[in-house]
């Protein structure tokens, strides 16, 4: 299980977040030169390939892992396969075409570039097996030959595959980074003790903390990662606080009721700290063998989930508008 992209993949498209319930700006504070169009260009560049990534439900990593689980055991024997799944293939030449028409784009962003362009020549040297395979699955072929044409192309759809996937992580690194910078500049330029700013806060220390769950889940009784994680989980609990008084003085100015998103952000904090308890209480420390510690993974594998669900509606609650 790869825990960073179970819980990164939610990070991407984010970084606009900046819109909804919040204080109304007068001209002063907003005015500002207009963008140039280099700045305009690597806005419409960087949203390319945040669209790139959120059209991917299914990582290639992850496609990677459920063809090395799922289909393979399949082919192993001589007789035909009982089903067959492509995954991700209508998305290869898409992706790829989407990657190529962001780096035509005259307007650098150092983070990402390279990666996009790594991803897309990994993604059309993937193109034809994959197209083949899926061709092939779909009209149920392996009935036809007890799954010859599979067996013969395993092997070469798999490295691509592996390198599809090998790319697609430095891309979505190269994501994260920039988006990272794009929030701290966010929180960094807000104007303090304001809605804006705690919103910011929010934002910023909930991606930090994300970034730090990963780590966490990876290594569950690793105290330095577990202190990180209680430390930055603070910094999201202190903004939440602003956040609300902020919010609820707004409404009451206002006449108009706003909650702000505290469902969705107590609720997080709330299966944070339980996660940080469970911890400390030795939950996944159980060094058992056979059943009990596939079940102990399991226990790892659900509190990552609890935890990605929950700071995801934390994300969705702030992409859409609140008042």
């Amino acid at each position: 299980m790869n825990y960073r992209m179970m819980i990164g993949a939610t990070l991407v498209a984010t970084s606009a977040l900046l819109a909804g319930c919040g204080d109304k700006p007068d001209a002063s504070a907003t005015a500002q030169p207009s963008q140039s169009a280099a700045e305009q260009q690597q806005i419409e560049k960087y949203n390319l390939y945040v669209d790139v990534a959120n059209s991917l439900t299914t990582s290639f990593q992850e496609a990677r892992e459920n063809y090395l689980t799922q289909q393979m055991p399949l082919l192993q024997g001589k007789e035909a396969p009982t089903s067959m799944r492509i995954e991700n293939d209508i998305l290869v030449d898409r992706s790829a075409t989407q990657l190529d028409t962001a780096a035509a784009i005259d307007a650098p962003i150092v983070e990402i570039d390279a990666a996009a362009k790594d991803f897309s020549v990994a993604l059309k040297a993937l193109s034809p097996l994959s197209h083949e395979l899926n061709n092939y699955a779909n009209s149920k072929g392996y009935l036809a030959d007890n799954g010859d044409k599979a067996r013969q192309l395993s092997k070469d759809y798999l490295a691509a595959l592996t390198l599809v996937a090998q790319k697609e992580a430095a891309f979505y690194k190269g994501l994260g980074d920039r988006d990272q910078a794009l929030t701290k500049e966010a929180f960094d330029k807000a104007p303090k003790d304001t809605v804006a700013y705690y919103r910011a806060g929010l934002i910023y220390y909930g991606k930090v903390n994300n970034g730090d769950a990963s780590v966490l889940f990876a290594a569950p009784n690793d105290p330095a990662a577990l202190e990180a994680f209680e430390k930055s989980l603070a910094l999201v609990a202190d903004a939440a606080t602003g956040w609300n008084k902020k919010v609820t003085e707004q409404s009451a100015k206002s006449g108009k009721s706003c909650s702000g998103g505290m469902l969705e952000i107590n609720d997080f904090l709330g299966q944070s700290r339980s996660l940080i308890k469970d911890i400390k209480d030795g939950v996944f420390k159980r060094e058992e063998t056979g059943i009990m510690a596939r079940m102990s993974s399991s226990n790892i594998v659900n509190s990552a989930n609890r935890y990605n669900s929950k700071y995801s509606n934390v994300i969705n609650r702030f992409n859409h508008p609140m008042c």
